[in-house]
């Protein structure tokens, strides 16, 4: 069981903790954090969720989680990339990008987005492979193409948010 927290439509706590999974069915505001790993060559790392994930098996996408309960979403952040990929970092290496408001009823969610930069190789990244299976650099202007062309290997194929939010990191330095 994995508890989070609950926030109203104005993200302010309600002090409620309840389960991820029923917190979806009932449409609960809660947190989550996305990474987005940048080399210096300006490449996003993504990853591909392994193809026993529940949610979009076998496709690629950023480094993300559930804020647990009485958690941050900056120390998720930390702990999505240790866990999922063997990349230590600290809070203060997150360079804060954004809040995006996701507001679908199976999902309404703060979504905090963090930038960090790392020159490591693909191949020094530790897997962990009951989550993803692979991951790999792209080049912003290769994912923005790909997102444009509503690429179905993508977790977020066609979507305007990524779009413009690769745009904005171009230029972003750390």
């Amino acid at each position: 069981m994995e508890l989070i927290d609950i926030y109203d439509e104005n993200n302010k706590s309600t002090g409620t903790v309840m389960d991820r999974k029923e917190a979806h069915e009932k449409g609960m505001w809660h947190h989550e954090s996305v990474v987005i790993v940048m080399n210096d060559k300006n490449q996003i790392l993504l990853q591909k969720r392994s193809y026993k994930r529940h949610n979009y098996p076998g496709k690629w996408g950023l480094m993300a989680g559930h804020v647990m309960s009485g958690d941050t979403p900056k120390a998720t952040a930390v702990r999505e990339l240790k866990e999922e990929i063997g990349l230590h970092v600290y809070q203060k290496d997150l360079r804060f990008i954004e809040i995006y408001v996701k507001n679908v009823p199976s999902n309404r969610a703060f979504i905090y987005i963090y930038l960090v930069k790392t020159n490591k190789k693909v191949s020094d990244y530790i897997l962990q492979t009951e989550e993803l299976s692979e991951v790999k650099y792209y080049s912003i202007d290769n994912l923005i193409k790909r997102i444009k062309k509503k690429d179905k290997t993508l977790v977020f194929g066609g979507d305007q948010l990524h779009i413009d939010l690769f745009n904005l990191i171009k230029n972003f330095t750390i």
